[in-house]
C-alpha cells in the first residue's frame, strides 16, 4: 500500500528551519506557491486527479499523522508495512533514534529508537523515526524542497545527517556522531529526490496534508482547499 504524506511547508519559496514568531506563523519573506504551480505538482508529479480523489485527512501538525495511521491500521484499511512518499521541506527523521543509511537502505536500531520515545515526546521532527521503529514503513521516499544538500544550513543537523553523514561503511557497526549502532537484518529502502526530479504515476491508497502552522505563513492556508480538492475526506 502507498501513503502520500504532504506538508504544506513544502509549497513555499524557501525552507523554514525554525518555527515562526510568537504568533506561531512565518513572516512575509516566506511566500506560498501559486495555485497553478501547486496543481501542476500534484497532477504531473504525484499523479493526482480531481476525478479520483484519494481518501485522506488534513491534520494540524505533522506528528498527528501517527494518529491517522494508527486509526487506519486498527480499522484494517491500511496494511503494514506500507510505502510512504514524504513530501516535506524537512526530513522529520531524528537521527537520535539510531538511524543510519547503507547502500540505499535506511536502518534503525529499533531498541534505541523506541527507548528515545520513552525520554522525549513525539513531535513533527521525529514521527517518521517512530513509525520506522514500529515496523510500519516498508519504503520511504523523501521529496525535500531544497534541490541539493549544499543548500542546507550547516546547523540543520537532521537533514545533513540524512544526506551526508549517513554514508555506507564497511564492517558490522556504523557510527553516528558519538553513537555506534548495530546493523540489523532489516531496513527501509530510502530514496531522496528533490521536487524537480520526483514523479510517480502509481496510485495512492491514502493521503494526509499537514497544515504545519509554525512553519508556514498565514497566506499558505489558501492552498489547503486547493490540495483538498484531490482528497476524499475520511
Amino acid at each position: 500500500m502507498r501513503f502520500l504524506d504532504l506538508d504544506l511547508d513544502f509549497f513555499l519559496n524557501d525552507n523554514a528551519y525554525c518555527s515562526g514568531s510568537d504568533s506561531g506563523r512565518l513572516g512575509s519573506e516566506f511566500k506560498p506557491w501559486s495555485v497553478a504551480k501547486v496543481r501542476h505538482f500534484l497532477e504531473e508529479k504525484c499523479g493526482l486527479s480531481h476525478d479520483t480523489p484519494v481518501p485522506g485527512r488534513t491534520i494540524e501538525t505533522h506528528d498527528r499523522v501517527i494518529d491517522f495511521w494508527h486509526t487506519l491500521i486498527e480499522s484494517g484499511g491500511l496494511t503494514i508495512p506500507f510505502a510512504v512518499i514524504h513530501i516535506d521541506a524537512h526530513p522529520d527523521m531524528s537521527v537520535r533514534g539510531g538511524l543510519y543509511q547503507k547502500s540505499g537502505v535506511l536502518y534503525i536500531d529499533s531498541e534505541r529508537g523506541l527507548a528515545m520515545f520513552k525520554r522525549e515526546n513525539l513531535h513533527s521532527g521525529n514521527y517518521l523515526t517512530f513509525a520506522i521503529s514500529c515496523g510500519w514503513v516498508a519504503s520511504l521516499v523523501w521529496v525535500p524542497l531544497r534541490k541539493t544538500v549544499k543548500d542546507l544550513p550547516q546547523w540543520y543537523g537532521d537533514a545533513r545527517y540524512m544526506l551526508t553523514q549517513l554514508k555506507a561503511r564497511k564492517g558490522e557497526h556504523s557510527p553516528i556522531g558519538d553513537l555506534s549502532v548495530l546493523e540489523r537484518k532489516w531496513g527501509v529502502p530510502l530514496i531522496v529526490l528533490p521536487g524537480y526530479k520526483f514523479r510517480t504515476s502509481e496510485t495512492f491508497d491514502f493521503m494526509a496534508l499537514s497544515r504545519s502552522p509554525n512553519f508556514t505563513p498565514p497566506e499558505s492556508d489558501a492552498l489547503i482547499p486547493v490540495i483538498e480538492g484531490y482528497m476524499r475526506k475520511i
